[in-house]
């Protein structure tokens, strides 16, 4: 008899790993991405929900768990995330 953990296996044949809200990120690529030749970059979220947004460079899901929510964000996902309207950039020494 098989447990419930290989049946969510079976459901998820790609390898994308499952939601973890205190990490941040909700899945990766299952293919290991070269370093970015872009600098990061630090989005904050001002919204009042929960955001998740996929990087269109990358791949990768952010999940911004409410307002004041920020993450450093892949190079290659900044203009995909600059797009957002509940999201804004961050700059460097700014509180």
């Amino acid at each position: 008899m098989a447990c419930c953990g290989q049946n969510r296996q079976a459901l998820n044949p790609s390898g994308a790993r499952a939601a973890n809200p205190k990490r941040g990120m909700v899945s990766y690529p299952t293919v290991p991405l070269a370093p970015s030749p872009l600098p990061a970059v630090v989005f904050e979220y001002i919204g009042d929900r929960v955001l998740t947004v996929v990087g269109q460079g990358t791949g990768f899901a952010y999940r911004f768990a409410g307002r004041g929510a920020r993450f450093t964000v892949d190079g290659r996902d900044h203009a995909s995330l600059a797009k957002v309207p509940q999201l804004r950039e961050v700059t460097p020494g700014r509180p």
